[in-house]
């Protein structure tokens, strides 16, 4: 199946840029060599081919690509553990979005994932087995439509969820090496980016807001099975206001100041665990984010608290609260150069059996980025793991840095 993902994406790649060359050159005809190679202009060996005609219902469809290409140094605390080396692939994302009419907001998305399911930038641990590094999904299908209500917008299908598109666009422009505070591996793991539902987007010059309803599992995982109370869906929403009155117009130019209500509450909620038929992770979580920037410098913060919305089972291993904040500081003509950190800490309320306090997850990160041109970005960072989770009372299982790393990573941002 991932093959004939890939292929088709190549295909269509090929096919357009084919369509481009014939309508620039006005050459109808192709050719190819002995090794099949397809050439827009005739030559020794090459003989003339036929290509199909691409027809569209659509006036307009646009292609793009977003790859995150990277190296990692791994080093561990744990002395019993071997520090690793290696290239990563970590993302490469493949859009296209089909518009309707003249209206450019009224569209249809489609975008692949295809991701390193061995990079361990984000864990702190390779998973990838028998060689087989790579995943393809669909992350985004959906239709989206223009002031379907005053000010607002939708979106109908594998939308956006509402916390996380909106913080990376804002407050955090480094998914290239790490997801937000409240999606990452290493911290509380609220949700995902994408999800089946509906997603409503108001904006306004001093308030804005998210508002969806989706499936109880994210784009990543296998949907609940056991239907109780509420079916499991997932409500949650993002409320901003622009202090200043700066609405959605953002660029690192911009001064600007928002303050955000985040809020989620989901029956069963699934996350790569098996099936909840007891509501053991019945979940919600109430936060507030916050995000002032200037030319020169970008700060940014929040607070996540989470319980479990079922008092009466088991307590949800996702309750518990914790804090992010960080920084982008920005010099040069064109703001091109970049020095960046960022922190977080959660700490889970549930206490293990052999646990001696409860378990906090920490991440820091720090590093540099130049911006080369409109389409790649280079980046050099350290990530750190620092968490407690391994105190326990056996005497004879003292280490605390099982798990514990520090990624040292160098990696290119490439789109077009």
């Amino acid at each position: 199946m991932k093959k004939i993902v890939i292929s088709t994406l190549a295909a269509l790649s090929i096919a357009t840029v084919a369509s481009a060359s014939s309508s620039s050159t006005g050459a109808d005809t192709f050719y190819k060599d002995a090794n099949g190679q397809v050439f827009t202009t005739e030559g020794e060996g090459r003989t003339p081919v036929n290509m199909t005609s691409l027809t569209s219902k659509t006036s307009k469809i646009d292609l793009s690509m977003l790859a995150y290409l990277g190296y990692v140094n791994q080093d561990f605390r744990d002395a019993t553990k071997v520090d690793t080396n290696r290239f990563e692939a970590r993302r490469m994302y493949f859009q296209a979005k089909a518009f309707m009419d003249d209206n450019k907001k009224n569209y249809f998305r489609l975008t692949y994932d295809v991701f390193d399911t061995g990079s361990v930038s984000q864990s702190g641990t390779a998973t990838a087995s028998n060689g087989d590094y790579y995943a393809a999904q669909v992350k985004y299908a959906y239709l989206y439509l223009d002031q379907i209500l005053p000010y607002t917008d939708i979106e109908i299908g594998q939308a956006h969820t509402t916390l996380l598109d909106y913080e990376e666009g804002h407050a955090w422009d480094y998914r290239c090496l790490e997801k937000v505070f409240t999606e990452q591996g290493n911290g509380p793991k609220f949700h995902q980016s994408a999800g089946r539902g509906i997603d409503l987007k108001t904006n306004t010059k001093y308030f804005s807001s998210e508002v969806g309803v989706y499936n109880n599992a994210g784009y990543h995982d296998a949907e609940n099975t056991y239907s109780n109370n509420g079916m499991g869906m997932d409500y949650e929403g993002r409320f901003t206001a622009h202090v200043l009155g700066t609405g959605t117009d953002y660029n690192t130019a911009h001064t600007y100041f928002d303050v955000s209500l985040l809020a989620k509450t989901v029956k069963e909620f699934k996350n790569g665990a098996a099936n909840n038929t007891n509501n053991a992770n019945d979940l919600t979580f109430v936060g507030v984010h916050s995000v002032f920037n200037t030319k020169p410098l970008l700060v940014a913060a929040q607070y996540i608290s989470s319980q479990d919305t079922d008092k009466t089972a088991a307590k949800s291993t996702y309750a518990g609260s914790g804090y992010s904040a960080n920084f982008d500081a920005r010099a040069g003509e064109k703001d091109q150069y970049h020095v960046f950190g960022r922190v977080d800490s959660f700490t889970f309320d549930q206490l293990a059996s052999t646990a001696t306090e409860k378990s906090t997850k920490r991440t820091y990160i720090g590093g540099m980025a130049w911006d080369m041109n409109k389409n790649v970005k280079l980046l050099a960072n350290f990530e750190t793991i620092d968490n407690n989770s391994n105190k326990i009372t056996d005497s004879t299982k003292t280490n605390n840095n099982a798990g514990n790393v520090t990624n040292y990573m160098l990696t290119a941002q490439v789109q077009f």
